[in-house]
C-alpha cells in the first residue's frame, strides 16, 4: 500500500490541479492509524448540511483505485461534496479526451452521471484569435446525442497557463412533462454516449452561431446511489447524490395567460408556493425548491424546473383543470439516498418505503 500510495501521490502532484495544502499531513495521519488499528468509526459526517459518504479515502486507495487525489473532488467547486471525494472517486470517469478545434482545444476530463444529469469537467486551450472567455462560456451549449438539452456551463478559472480555462458543464433538465408520449427518455448509467460541445458566439455577424463544435464519446459510470419511490395517487419521486425529483398531478384554477411575459414564471411559483414540496432526512436537514443550485444558461440564472401536461380540455382554458408536473431539483450538496425518509407534498406525507 506504501508503494502505491507513493505512485498516486506523484501521479497527483503532476495534474493540472495543485494537492490541497494539508492533504499530505493528512494521509499521513490517517494512514498511521490504519497501520495501529486506532482509526475512529465515527459514521455519518456532519457538515451543517448532508453530504454522502459511500467509504473512507484509504479504503479506495487500497482497493487500488488509481484515481489521482486532485481529481477527486472535481465537482466541488459547483456541488459542494463537504471536503469528501469518495463518491467522485468511486462513481466518476476520468476521460481525458481532447479534441482540435478552429482557435481552442478543449479537453474532457472528469464526467458523472446519475442516470438523468451528466456533468462534465472541461479544459480549453486557445490562441489569440480566440473571442472573450468570459463571455462566450455563457454561451456554451452541451448536448447528449441529439437531445436538445438545455445546459448549465459554471466557469472555474483561467487554469494555471497563460490561454487556458476550466469550466464545468452539466447536461439539462428533460423531466418527464417535457417529453413526448412515444419518447422514453434515456438512462445515461453505463452506456456509451456522445456528448456535443458548442462554443457560440455573435461578434463576427451579429447572429449567434457556433464558432467550436467539438464531439466526444464517453462510457459514462455504471452505478451511483439513488432511492424511489411510488404512491397510490400517481405522485412518484427519486432521490440521488446529484438531484431530487418528483412528479405528481395537481388541480389549479385556470391556464395562465401567455401574452403576458410573466405569467408563466409567476404561475410556477404560484404552484411551488401552494404546495411547498419538501424532502426529509433522517438527520433533520430537508432540501426544496428553495435550496436548488442555481442553474447559468444562456446568460440567465434559473432555479427549480417546473414542467407539467394538461390533462384538461384543450379547447378551455378558463376552466378549472388538473396537470401533471414534474419537478426537478439540482443539488447544490451531494444528497444522501439511503437518508431519505419522506416528502411533503401539498400538506401530505409520502413516507419512503424502508429499503
Amino acid at each position: 500500500m506504501d508503494e502505491l500510495d507513493a505512485r498516486l501521490r506523484a501521479m497527483a502532484k503532476r495534474e493540472h490541479l495543485t494537492l490541497p495544502t494539508a492533504y499530505e499531513t493528512a494521509m499521513d495521519s490517517l494512514e498511521e492509524q490504519v497501520r495501529q488499528g486506532t482509526l475512529p468509526r465515527t459514521g455519518k459526517r456532519r457538515l451543517g448540511k448532508r453530504v454522502l459518504i459511500l467509504a473512507a479515502a484509504l479504503a479506495v486507495l487500497a482497493c487500488g483505485f488509481a484515481v489521482g487525489a486532485a481529481h477527486l473532488n472535481w465537482l466541488s467547486p459547483v456541488v459542494d461534496d463537504g471536503g469528501n471525494g469518495d463518491l467522485m472517486a468511486a462513481n466518476s470517469v476520468q476521460v481525458n479526451q481532447t479534441v482540435e478545434g478552429n482557435h481552442c482545444d478543449l479537453t474532457l476530463e472528469n464526467a458523472i452521471t446519475d442516470g438523468r444529469v451528466i456533468y462534465c469537467l472541461f479544459t480549453g486551450r486557445y490562441d489569440g484569435e480566440f473571442p472573450d472567455v468570459d463571455e462566450v462560456i455563457e454561451d456554451t451549449l452541451l448536448m447528449t446525442g441529439s437531445w436538445a438539452n438545455a445546459v448549465s456551463c459554471w466557469r472555474l478559472d483561467r487554469g494555471e497557463e497563460p490561454g487556458q480555462f476550466r469550466f464545468i458543464a452539466s447536461t439539462g433538465q428533460m423531466g418527464e412533462a417535457m417529453m413526448p408520449p412515444e419518447v422514453t427518455e434515456p438512462d445515461y448509467l453505463g452506456r456509451e454516449v456522445e456528448l456535443r460541445v458548442q462554443i457560440l458566439d455573435d461578434e463576427a455577424t451579429g447572429v449567434m452561431a457556433p464558432i467550436e463544435t467539438y464531439d466526444f464519446t464517453v462510457r459514462m459510470n455504471d452505478t451511483i446511489p439513488s432511492r424511489e419511490a411510488a404512491w397510490s395517487d400517481g405522485t412518484r419521486a427519486e432521490v440521488t447524490p446529484l438531484r431530487a425529483e418528483v412528479t405528481f398531478t395537481t388541480e389549479v384554477d385556470a391556464w395562465p395567460s401567455f401574452a403576458d411575459a410573466g405569467a408563466y414564471e409567476d404561475w410556477n411559483e404560484h404552484i411551488l408556493a401552494e404546495l411547498d414540496p419538501t424532502f426529509r432526512f433522517a438527520d433533520g436537514e430537508t432540501f426544496g425548491p428553495e435550496d436548488v443550485l442555481m442553474e447559468e444558461i444562456q446568460r440567465g440564472n434559473h432555479g427549480p424546473s417546473l414542467s407539467f401536461t394538461d390533462l384538461g380540455d384543450p379547447t378551455d382554458l378558463d376552466s378549472t383543470r388538473q396537470i401533471r408536473c414534474n419537478l426537478y431539483l439540482l443539488a447544490p450538496i451531494l444528497l444522501d439516498p439511503e437518508q431519505i425518509t419522506g416528502l411533503e407534498l401539498g400538506g401530505e406525507w409520502y413516507e419512503f418505503p424502508a429499503e
